[in-house]
């Protein structure tokens, strides 16, 4: 037991405690989830400075976090930025989806379609709820 304890602590710290390959992809999807929202934020501010620049660099930026994330992430980043536009979280929903088809003009139209029957789901839930 002594000599497996010893080897134990030869093995460099980051190597004993590797997380699993599903961390990785939680990690991605969780980049993409932070790029979008950048990108989302700058959009609903409806740039009048002309800062075009920068709304470059977040599409950019957002649309090659979302060509990396795998087909299963990029179903879950849909259904994320899906509830985020229905639930009302960003400012300005029509702005921000019609800046989310610059990234994407597929992702932009699935989630346009999606988002009147979200927002069912979420009055259902929420009526649920307040029945209980």
């Amino acid at each position: 037991m002594d000599g497996l304890r010893r080897h134990t602590m030869i093995v460099p710290a980051p190597v004993q405690m590797a997380e699993p390959a599903s961390s990785a992809a939680a990690l991605a999807l969780r980049l993409a989830q932070r790029a979008f929202a950048a990108f989302i934020d700058d959009a609903a501010q409806d740039r009048a400075d002309g800062n075009a620049f920068r709304a470059a660099q977040l599409r950019s930026t957002a649309r090659r976090t979302l060509f990396a994330l795998s087909a299963d992430d990029q179903a879950r980043l849909t259904r994320w930025l899906t509830l985020q536009f229905a639930a009302g979280v960003t400012p300005d929903n029509a702005v921000a989806s019609r800046w989310l088809a610059r990234v994407d003009a597929r992702l932009g139209a699935n989630i346009g379609a999606a988002i009147a029957r979200t927002r069912e789901e979420l009055r259902a839930h929420a009526h649920t709820d307040t029945a209980a």
